[in-house]
Formats: structure tokens, C-alpha cells, sequence
């Protein structure tokens, strides 16, 4: 009788080419191997608290505005790659108009802290109520998501970006069915002028610099609860969903529920990082 260990029988439930890439990976040899294998051994907390204070040194030893605002532009799409990442990573998910939420967020927090309404909410009351909306918004993109897979999902959700594309950019004369009036809602192509800094306990943000460590510690946090999330029951279902949602739902899953889940979270880090 073979034995389970014998490397000609395959193993139950391992993937056997991602298995032998991470074994040739360990067989690297030369120096690029060593760095390799060392940085391997660093637990992911520690990286990603080296990686903040490292990154955290930029306006320190920099005082070029354009170096700054790319390392702000920088932590902006490491943000929204870690929102994509839950919808397409983790639960498999093809969303081709992610792109439209992280709009949704940035025009959601201009209309709440600008004169275009005359309101001037505080950022830490914008926030909230921008994320929830934009969560929302993902739960209802998310919905055909239950009958969808594949190409079919992806065409539903880049409709939904071109849609937005097309409503904000016209959004200068918008009606309720055109019985009331037209309204400038979006400003049209032109945007939303005048947004208000960030403010919160009467204290006001305006430097780029003081942008950037705000941008680097929304990342982190985020980041923080996107690695737990991954490892916790619903991370580990998003995974399984991912490899095969039909065996995930015959193990008693929730498959349904969890890709609203997933497009809701997706979303939210989206409109968040949109503000």
C-alpha cells in the first residue's frame, strides 16, 4: 500500500503546482534565496509596522512636495487595492467598476463638506455616514451577484461604472424624473469646487504632509483589520467561495450571503478611501 507521503500520490485538498512553486521558490539559491527566505520568517505584523515606520520617514527627510504626493497618491491605491483585494482575492468576485465607489466616497464627503449645499459637516461625522452609504451602494451592485458568475457578474459591474461615469459627469442638471426642477448636484465635468479641509475638534488639516501621515494611518488600520478579517471564519469562507462555491455551499456556507458580504467591505474601503 503507498503511503501518503509518497511524492508520486496526489494529495487530497493541496493544489500540486502551488505546491511544487512554493517548493522550487525555497530551493532559490544565491543571495536573493537568503532575503527571500529571511523575510519569509518575518511574522506579517512586524512587516507591515516596519513598512509604516519606514514609510512614515518620507516628509522627514524630504521636503519636495511632488516626492510627497506621490508617496500620498501611493498609500491612495495600496487603499483601494486592499478593498479590491476582498472582493477579487479573497471571494473571487470579478468587480470591473470598483473604481465607481471609490467616486461614490469622494463626491459623498464634497456634497457633505463644501458650499455646493451649503452644509460643512465634520470629517468624523462625514466618514461614517459616507462608508455606510457606499456600503450600501456595494450590497445593492451586489445583489444579481447571488445568480452571476464569471464573465456575466463582470458585465453587470461595468455597467454600474459607466453608469456612474455617465451620471456624475451630467450631474450639473439632474431631476427626479423630470418632474422637479434640474438641480446641480455633481457640478458636471467641471466637479465640485471648494471642498473643505479635513477638520475634526475644531482643528483643520491643510498641509500635504499632514495629508499623508493621515492617508498612512487610515492604511494601516485598514490593513490591520484586513489581516485579521482573513484569518477569522469569514475570510476562510471568502477563500473556499473562491476556489469552488458550490463545494463551499455544500459544506453548509452561506455562499449567497457572503458575496454580499464581501462586495459590502470591498466597497466600504473603497468610499473610505474615496473621502
Amino acid at each position: 500500500m503507498t503511503e501518503p507521503t509518497d511524492p508520486n500520490t496526489p494529495r487530497v485538498g493541496v493544489d500540486e503546482w502551488v505546491a511544487s512553486h512554493e517548493q522550487r521558490r525555497s530551493r532559490q539559491a544565491g543571495i536573493f534565496g537568503v532575503v527571500q527566505r529571511q523575510f519569509e520568517r518575518v511574522p506579517s505584523p512586524a512587516f507591515y509596522l516596519g513598512f509604516g515606520v519606514i514609510a512614515a520617514l518620507i516628509p522627514v527627510v524630504t521636503s519636495n512636495g511632488y516626492n510627497i504626493r506621490v508617496g500620498f497618491d501611493t498609500l491612495l491605491y495600496m487603499l483601494l487595492a486592499l478593498g479590491l483585494n476582498i472582493t477579487v482575492g479573497y471571494a473571487g468576485l470579478l468587480d470591473l467598476g470598483y473604481v465607481a465607489f471609490y467616486g461614490f466616497g469622494a463626491y459623498g464627503y464634497a456634497m457633505l463638506a463644501s458650499p455646493q449645499f451649503g452644509i460643512h459637516w465634520d470629517t468624523l461625522a462625514v466618514i461614517p455616514v459616507v462608508v455606510i452609504a457606499t456600503a450600501l451602494l456595494g450590497l445593492l451592485v451586489a445583489l444579481p451577484s447571488r445568480r452571476l458568475l464569471g464573465d456575466y457578474l463582470a458585465i453587470v459591474t461595468l455597467f454600474f461604472g459607466q453608469l456612474f461615469v455617465t451620471v456624475y459627469q451630467n450631474g450639473e442638471a439632474m431631476s427626479f424624473l423630470g418632474i422637479t426642477r434640474a438641480y446641480d448636484v455633481t457640478g458636471g465635468p467641471n466637479g465640485i469646487p471648494n471642498v473643505d479641509n479635513f477638520n475634526a475638534f475644531g482643528f483643520k488639516i491643510a498641509s500635504l504632509q499632514a495629508y499623508f501621515y493621515v492617508a498612512l494611518v487610515v492604511f494601516l488600520v485598514v490593513l490591520g483589520a484586513v489581516y485579521l478579517v482573513e484569518r477569522s471564519r469569514t475570510g476562510r469562507a471568502w477563500m473556499s467561495l473562491r476556489e469552488d462555491s458550490l463545494a463551499a455551499e455544500l459544506m453548509g456556507m452561506p455562499v449567497k450571503r457572503l458575496k454580499l458580504v464581501a462586495f459590502a467591505a470591498g466597497a466600504a474601503i473603497a468610499g473610505l478611501t474615496g473621502t
